[in-house]
Order: C-alpha cells, then sequence, then structure tokens
C-alpha cells in the first residue's frame, strides 16, 4: 500500500512540477503584456520554481543499485544534471555509497566516472551534465551507426 501511495505522490509531484512551470510562463507573459502597454510588470517572481530535491523519500534509493538509483533520480528530474546533483540527490534518497566502496572525499569522482562509462544508459552532455541516453535518440542512432561501421571495418 505504501509503495503505490508514494508512486501516486511521485507522480503528482512532476505534475506539479509542471503546472509550477506553466504558471512561470504566465506571469511572464503578463508582464510582457503589462511592459507592452506602458505599465510596470506585475510579478517580480517570474523564476519557474523547482521542486527539486524537495520529493525525494530518504529511503528512495536504499538498497538500489548505482545505476538505478541514478537513472531513477534523473527521470525524476526530467532533465540533464551535473554529477554534483546527482550526488546530492542520491544522498538524500539513502543510497547506501559503502556498497560502491568509494571514500566519502573520492564519491563525486567515482560517481562521474560511472555515469561516464555506462553508455548504454548514461550521456555526458559537453556541459558537463549527464542525462539519459533515450532523452538524445539521434546521438544513440549516430553511436549505434559508428559501431556498425567500425565492425565493418575489421572485417
Amino acid at each position: 500500500m505504501k509503495e503505490k501511495l508514494n508512486s501516486a505522490i511521485d507522480v503528482l509531484l512532476e505534475q506539479l512540477q509542471v503546472q509550477l512551470q506553466e504558471a512561470a510562463e504566465t506571469k511572464k507573459m503578463i508582464n510582457s503584456l503589462k511592459r507592452r502597454i506602458g505599465e510596470e510588470p506585475m510579478f517580480s517572481d517570474v523564476a519557474v520554481e523547482q521542486l527539486g530535491t524537495v520529493g525525494i523519500r530518504a529511503d528512495q534509493y536504499y538498497g538500489k543499485p548505482f545505476a538505478t538509483a541514478a537513472q531513477e533520480f534523473l527521470t525524476a528530474k526530467r532533465q540533464a544534471c551535473p554529477a554534483e546533483e546527482v550526488l546530492r540527490g542520491l544522498q538524500q534518497g539513502g543510497f547506501d555509497f559503502r556498497t560502491m566502496n568509494w571514500k566519502e572525499d573520492d564519491r563525486l569522482r567515482g560517481l562521474a566516472i560511472s555515469l561516464a562509462k555506462n553508455v548504454a544508459v548514461f550521456h555526458k552532455l559537453p556541459n558537463n551534465t549527464f542525462g539519459l541516453v533515450t532523452w538524445y535518440p539521434d546521438v544513440a542512432n549516430k553511436r549505434e551507426k559508428q559501431k556498425r561501421g567500425n565492425g565493418g571495418a575489421g572485417e
């Protein structure tokens, strides 16, 4: 029962983030129209409010394999994130880094290396953020073509 409710909460948090984005866009539009008619903007808080890691349960990633936990975190964020943000999210979600045999001082480095090496699931962007390969089908297709091309060259 608890898992079902937590799943429902996760879905609602995702919907809330979309609603916050839409509200910010509406406020920006109103401000733009107010400026156009020579009036002062009505809203000063037009930045999109981010739920960030607020929706992460303290035990959400506990007992899960690293790649699964990192993938779930990025899926929930719905955007590429720097390794530091992934680390903070996994820590907040109770991921047990002791299973990775990473010293506390080396966690960020180990996490970034692990994400970069797992090219089947994660994609490192040029701005040093990590996303999911499924978000970038053109990149995945290009990689697949290169693999096939390299495989045929040695035959």
